[in-house]
């Protein structure tokens, strides 16, 4: 390009002051103070300088059009300045399509004059300075020198010279010289043209680059195969970015690394890790000078350890530079593996009696060495216990730890049978006045304890062996798991009557046999059954002779009762039975009735048709014919009674329907009746009879249709028939003839392609007449032609043709100017077409006459075409071809940066262009975009366009999303007492990844808290980051209440000499410590457990606010008296039934009547035996205590029976009853002479009854003497 302006300026240089040593220094407004060297926190050196580096390296700003340029004012272009006379800078963006070394922009040394750009920055002298810069011809090759000094005595440290194809990049180490505070750096342009040339992009002008590496670790201790996150920073603090940046940690034995993949700045990439030497590496390539990368990943925990340390090692190179390697550490990281135990369950195996209560839960619990106690925390995962069955089974528990540890363990539980105990009791007969022993042959035993026989109590007794009557007696036992079992026997007191026979009068038939033993019985109450005993002792019963007999029959029992009875036996008549029937007549097919009208009837037994039978049965109802049937009977005495009657069958034949099908026309008449008889074999003609019951016939439409016929003769047989009815068509016939289009002159045959058919009459072509026919074959134009047909019906047929005659034209050429770019192709028989009136379509007759086009030219052409149709005419054309020329769109496009959560819009700030079509940004497409705005990472947009001529340009640009993430607020759920203060921004804080600490940020934007009521409030905070990033959290806080702590019991009492617990069913609680049961105290208690009255215990707990409770609760003592049986001494006479109860009671002053509570627990009385026994009695109150009480008991001689006098001596009188002898008197037995003879049956002996009445006399006496 050719510039119009040159100019000729002279250069000045901007100067800042600077000083050494630890003298303050002026503000660097490039990139602030000068600080001197340092070491970091490991200890290694820093660089001399925090940071020295020039501004705008790369032109970048101002901005400048894309493929254009533009000059400013050096005050324009932040840090440059020029030696130019005119103070402008040239900056050029995509100028003449030339692609910048580094972003978009570069600047032109050259742009009116040759001179100088430079900027001057302050240095430290001693300090190694790293510079680069791009250089490139512009028109041709170029040369330029760089030059390092002081702004007054550069030197050449470059001569730069590099052609116009491409950019060069030089570079070199510069080192700051003595007492050089200002550094200038400048190039200068010493080859071609004055006015162009010598193009400068990505100059470089910095310290080292400078890596430090800040490590934690998310946690102080890592339990057992737990996760801990390791986070490291490697931040550059030099003056240029770094490349070949590798971070190094080392991974203590102690823990295992999770996976080499790791997170840098929030995306993983791949580490590498070697094992043989526990290093892990992650490559972080370059890093911006000032930027920090910050990795994290995750170790789990392996071998319990004290302070395990690891530490980071960074390796580096200056970006651009190989000559030399950096390395750093970063701080000793530390962390503590701890044990991560498992938790343990406590559970016994257990035995359960069967139908007993299984709780799996009930005595488990777990604890965990981390977590406490986890006994809530037990889950019962497998119960196959059933307390209904026998057997072994097996709990399973689980318990898991806030570690994730599981712990499983299993028991058994036994169910033990839980029987209830038998008692084997048997019911009892007696005879009235016998002894009865209520618990002789009654035995109890139970499946766990064995023999509990002497556990057997009895529980009712009402047995009066006095008296004749049925007796209860209920038996109790209880075995060792309280099961009690109870049953009840009868006792029978049976008396001594005679016995009983049963039999009733009999009935017998004439001839009959008789047995006469048949329902006779025989009982007796004391031998029960003698049926067996029976005999009959008369018997005049003739069983062939009707009339009235009778039978007697004798019974004698063990004790010599004899019973007779006589019943009366009945000899009948035995008729045999007579049948009633009648011979019968059925029609042919009828139905018969075989019972009808037939009977039979007996002397005896009355009506028996019910019981008829039908022996023998010939009849064929569907055969004329004469048959016969057996009818029999037998009455209940065996008679057997037959009889035959004679069936007649008479014919009864259908009637017969005649009847044929029909066919007839469409249209025409039909009578369903016509031609149709009938006739029958009995009733004879019948055609009157006939009648239609269906006719769907239609004679207007041609179908087969039904007629259906019935008729029925007087013995009711019905005949149908059904006749098929075809109506046929009547159509008018069809002419088949077409349109027509000929060529003018040509030969017309009017009955060319012309035909006629019928349906009756089928093809009827030779009939057709042509009724009409105006062609004119001479003369283009429309003419008609009318053709006439009649069928054998008189149906007639016209229709009427075009016939069109075309004239013969010449054909027709079609087609269109075609534009091309330069190197198209072009087919020059394609886009034109050719027609003909008379022979169509003619395009592929179709031939190029001339051809002149070049395609690789571009300008105007021009082709020929002809065609010629059948009749020879022919027709020619001429059509322009033009060519144009084709160059690409270009496509204007930087690369982007934004912080994540921002709008990204792709097409914004893009166009694209093109030679021939202009502007062509509306045809961009977007072809690749993974922009996640969303989140920080280096994405790419790939933007394609197409211009007319089909040439496609692709550019793909880099977006950088920065990390914008939003503030945390870290703060906690807050639990307090009521009426205690509360800070709400106590441990409250805020972080933020690009802010840094904000908690001075925190807001509080909601708090309803009320200290003084207890429950539960909010408060809200709120954080605003400095990229307008708003978080929001929330935290409960729960005010507690403060109340007393509450003592729950009640007043007691219990019997004197029981064991007093005062803390027994006392139990304390507290709102908000719980359960203070433990830290009860007893502060009084005057109880004496041992003597009955009333006294007092007060209880007195505190809970943890110091707030105390004391109550006093009422404890009553009872007496504890033991029960007393009232019994006496008792007299019998020998052989009088002895109750052991009667007249015994037990009471207590406790507990109140006590009687059915008394047990025998000894008695040796047999009244049968004359002589003294006793009976021990005991009974149990409700408080354990026994009392047991032993009576005597007397029995008296056997009597002898007195010799009774026709005229008594003496009347003798019963002695009196004794009334209940003193406890402590002997009883003396009176002896009976040896040689006393016992009395008979029968015997009188007044004497001996005398003496007995005064031997009980005298024992009546004795009897009273000892109760006084």
């Amino acid at each position: 390009m050719s510039k119009n302006i040159v100019k000729i300026v002279a250069g000045s240089m901007i100067v800042s002051a600077v000083l050494t040593g630890n003298t303050s220094v002026p503000y660097n407004v490039m990139k602030g103070p000068i600080v001197l060297a340092a070491t970091n926190a490991q200890g290694v050196p820093k660089p001399p300088v925090e940071v020295i580096s020039l501004q705008n390296g790369s032109f970048e700003q101002p901005a400048v059009s894309y493929g254009t340029w533009k000059t400013l004012d050096q005050s324009e272009v932040p840090g440059w300045n020029t030696t130019g006379s005119d103070g402008l800078i040239e900056i050029q963006n995509h100028f003449e399509n030339r692609e910048a070394a580094d972003g978009e922009q570069y600047v032109e040394l050259n742009a009116y004059e040759a001179s100088g750009l430079y900027q001057d920055i302050i240095t430290t002298p001693g300090a190694k300075v790293r510079w680069r810069v791009a250089h490139r011809g512009r028109l041709t090759t170029d040369t330029a020198t760089v030059k390092f000094g002081t702004p007054d005595d550069l030197k050449i440290i470059e001569t730069m010279t590099t052609s116009k194809e491409a950019w060069k990049t030089y570079s070199g180490t510069y080192t700051i010289p003595a007492g050089q505070t200002t550094t200038r750096f400048q190039f200068e342009a010493v080859g071609g043209d004055p006015r162009n040339g010598n193009l400068l992009d990505n100059i470089v002008f910095a310290t080292q680059s400078f890596i430090t590496v800040d490590g934690k670790v998310d946690q102080t201790s890592v339990k057992e195969n737990k996760i801990a996150t390791y986070s490291f920073d490697a931040k550059n603090e030099g003056g240029m970015a770094s490349q070949n940046t590798e971070l190094s940690i080392l991974i203590p034995e102690e823990v295992t690394l999770v996976s080499s993949d790791v997170m840098v700045d929030g995306v993983s990439i791949a580490g590498s890790y070697d094992s043989s030497t526990r290093t892990l590496s992650i490559p972080l390539e370059s890093v911006g000078e000032g930027a920090t990368k910050h990795v994290t990943f995750d170790v789990k925990g392996a071998v319990v350890a004290d302070d395990i340390t690891t530490q980071a090692t960074v390796t580096h190179q200056d970006q651009g530079f190989t000559d030399e390697d950096y390395i750093n550490y970063s701080n000793d990281v530390t962390l503590k593996v701890i044990a991560n135990h498992v938790p343990t369950i406590e559970a016994s195996d257990h035995t359960v009696k069967k139908g007993g209560t299984f709780n799996p839960l009930t005595d488990v619990s777990a604890v965990d060495q981390e977590d406490g106690n986890l006994t809530s925390s037990v889950k019962v995962t497998e119960n196959d216990v059933d307390t209904s069955q026998v057997g072994t089974y097996h709990v399973t528990y689980s318990v898991t730890d806030s570690d994730g540890n599981t712990t499983t363990k299993t028991i058994t539980v036994t169910v033990t049978s839980n029987d209830v105990p038998v008692i084997n009791a048997t019911d009892v007969t007696l005879k009235k006045g016998e002894q009865f022993v209520p618990t002789a042959g009654v035995s109890a035993s139970d499946t766990e304890d064995g023999d509990v026989t002497a556990d057997i109590q009895v529980t009712a007794n009402d047995v009066d062996t006095t008296s004749v009557g049925e007796y209860h007696v209920t038996y109790s036992v209880t075995d060792s798991d309280g099961n009690t079992t109870t049953k009840t026997i009868a006792v029978t007191v049976t008396s001594n009557d005679a016995p009983v026979i049963t039999a009733a009068n009999k009935t017998v038939k004439k001839g009959g046999t008789l047995d006469l033993e048949a329902g006779v019985s025989a009982t007796d109450t004391e031998d029960g059954n003698l049926t067996s005993q029976i005999t009959i002792t008369a018997n005049d019963v003739d069983t062939a002779q009707v009339g009235t007999y009778h039978v007697t029959y004798s019974v004698t029992d063990s004790d010599g009762n004899v019973t007779t009875k006589t019943i009366a036996v009945t000899v009948t008549s035995n008729d045999a039975p007579v049948i009633t029937a009648a011979n019968k007549t059925v029609k042919k097919g009828g139905t018969l009735d075989l019972e009808a009208g037939v009977s039979a009837t007996d002397t005896e037994d009355g009506n028996l048709t019910s019981q008829i039978t039908i022996t023998a049965n010939d009849v064929d109802t569907s055969k004329v014919g004469t048959y016969h049937v057996t009818y029999s009977v037998t009455d209940s005495d065996g008679n057997t009674t037959t009889k035959t009657i004679t069936v007649t069958v008479t014919s009864n034949d259908a009637p017969v329907i005649s009847a044929t099908d029909q066919t007839l026309k469409k249209g025409g008449t039909f009578s369903p009746y016509a031609d149709v008889t009938a006739s029958d074999t009995e009733d004879g003609d019948m055609t009157l009879a006939v009648e239609v019951t269906a006719n769907d016939v239609d004679t207007t439409q041609v179908g087969t249709y039904h007629v259906t016929y019935s008729v029925t003769d007087s013995d009711g047989n019905t005949t149908t028939k059904t006749i098929t009815v075809t109506v046929t068509s009547n159509d008018a016939p069809v002419i088949q003839a077409s349109n027509i289009t000929m060529r003018v002159n040509k030969a017309f045959d009017v009955n060319n392609a012309v035909t006629a058919s019928d349906t009756e009459d089928g093809d009827i072509t030779s009939k057709i007449q042509v009724t009409a026919n105006d062609v004119n074959v001479a003369k283009a134009g429309v003419y008609h032609v009318t053709y006439s047909v009649t069928d054998s019906d008189g149906n007639t047929t016209t229709k009427t043709i075009t016939v069109t005659v075309l004239t013969d034209d010449a054909p027709i050429l079609t087609t269109n100017d075609v534009y091309l770019k330069v190197g198209d192709t072009f087919e020059p028989l394609a886009g034109i077409t050719a027609n003909d009136t008379e022979d169509g379509n003619l395009t592929n007759k179709i031939k190029v006459e001339s051809n002149t086009v070049d395609m690789t030219q571009a300008g105007t052409y021009a082709v020929s075409y002809s065609v010629t149709d059948s009749d020879g005419n022919k027709t020619t054309i001429q059509r322009h071809i033009y060519v144009r020329t084709n160059d690409k769109p270009v496509i204007h496009a930087t690369d982007q940066t934004f912080k994540a959560g921002r709008t990204f819009d792709p097409m914004a700030g893009m166009s694209a262009s093109d030679t021939e079509d202009g502007d062509v940004t509306g045809d961009v497409t977007i072809t690749a975009n993974d922009v996640d705005a969303t989140q920080a990472g280096t994405y790419h947009v790939t933007y394609s366009v197409k211009d007319s001529d089909n040439n496609v340009t692709t550019k793909t640009i880099t977006v950088t999303v920065l990390t914008n993430e939003k503030p945390v607020i870290t703060a906690s759920d807050i639990t307090q007492k009521a009426h205690r203060a509360i800070d709400p921004m106590a441990n409250v804080s805020a972080a933020d990844l690009e802010d840094g600490d904000v908690t001075a940020n925190v807001k509080i934007i909601a708090n309803d808290v009320n200290i003084d009521v207890p429950g539960e409030y909010h408060i809200t905070y709120s954080v605003l980051d400095s990229d307008g990033n708003t978080t929001e959290k929330t935290v409960t806080v729960t005010i507690l209440s403060n109340e007393n702590p509450v003592v729950t019991g009640q007043d007691s009492s219990f019997k004197a000499g029981r064991t007093f617990d005062p803390m027994a069913g006392i139990t304390a609680s507290d709102t908000e410590d719980g359960d203070l049961t433990a830290s009860i105290q007893v502060i009084a208690n005057d109880v004496n457990p041992d003597v009955a009255g009333v006294y007092h215990v007060t209880y007195r707990v505190t809970d943890s606010d110091s707030n105390t409770t004391e109550v006093t609760y009422t404890v009553t003592v009872l007496s504890n008296e033991k029960p007393v049986i009232h019994a006496s001494d008792q007299a019998i006479a020998f052989g009088m039934p002895f109750d052991p109860m009667a007249g015994v009671s037990a009471s207590d002053v406790e507990d109140g009547d006590l009687t059915g509570s008394i047990t025998i627990i000894s008695n040796d009385v047999n009244p049968n035996v004359a002589g003294i026994y006793h009976v021990t009695y005991s009974v149990v109150d409700s408080d354990g205590n026994e009392t047991q009480v032993t009576i005597t008991v007397l029995v008296g001689a056997q009597p002898v029976a007195p010799v009774v006098p026709t005229t008594p001596v003496v009347t003798p009188t019963a002695p009196a009853v004794p009334s209940k002898p003193a406890p402590a008197q002997t009883i003396q037995a009176v002896a009976m002479p040896t040689d006393q003879v016992l009395p008979k049956t029968g015997d009188n002996d007044v004497a001996k009854t005398l003496a007995l009445g005064g031997f009980l006399t005298a024992l009546g006496a004795m009897f009273l003497r000892r109760k006084k």
